[in-house]
């Protein structure tokens, strides 16, 4: 097995991540793509490293259930390496090379190389943000379904009484706070 199995029952993805995964697949193939253009300007260990982030977004949205929230952080966080990685090397590029980003007189795969070069960074960032709010929405909902319905009336009922009174308090009037009254000693 390649990979590890997951602890518990498999997590049902939500109605954002549903109606985000054509979107996610979309930036799976531009990164495919890329990938395939890395190759051909012999970036090849640029090349690797997208293909390995490509994979596990193949992974996010492989399993049965739609999309796999924890290797959805695991895809945002290799994005948002790489992307970082991507964008140091489009700086390092544009400060390094005789032409200009696009340039008429510069060969084609120059030119190829610079598309390739500047799209990337985009489309890793782009994946880790939509990755990411993928997560985040599926830990809310699951901590929605862990909070029973009445705690969460209470929560809204505690906090209305705080907004009033200007302080947070128990369900029996005490305030869940006091400061300290002691003495104070000096060291």
């Amino acid at each position: 097995m390649l990979l590890p199995p997951s602890y518990g029952p498999p997590i049902p993805p939500t109605s954002f991540a549903l109606k985000a995964r054509p979107a996610f697949i979309a930036l799976l193939v531009l990164q495919a793509v890329l990938m395939l253009g890395r190759f051909l300007i012999l970036d090849l260990w640029g090349a690797i490293l997208t293909l390995m982030v490509a994979l596990m977004g193949v992974v996010v949205v492989g399993t049965g259930a739609g999309m796999d929230t924890t290797f959805c952080l695991y895809y945002g966080l290799m994005c948002l390496v790489n992307g970082v990685f991507d964008v140091i090397l489009c700086v390092e590029r544009w400060i390094h090379v005789k032409y200009p980003v696009f340039s008429k007189s510069a060969p084609v795969m120059f030119n190829v190389a610079s598309v390739v070069f500047l799209l990337c960074p985009l489309v890793e960032i782009a994946s880790a943000c939509l990755a990411a709010y993928i997560y985040m929405d599926a830990q809310e909902a699951e901590a929605r379904l862990l909070l029973p319905r009445f705690a969460a009336a209470q929560a809204g009922r505690e906090d209305a009484q705080a907004l009033t009174n200007g302080r947070y308090t128990r369900m029996n009037g005490e305030p869940t706070f006091r400061p300290f009254e002691g003495r104070c000693h000096h060291l």
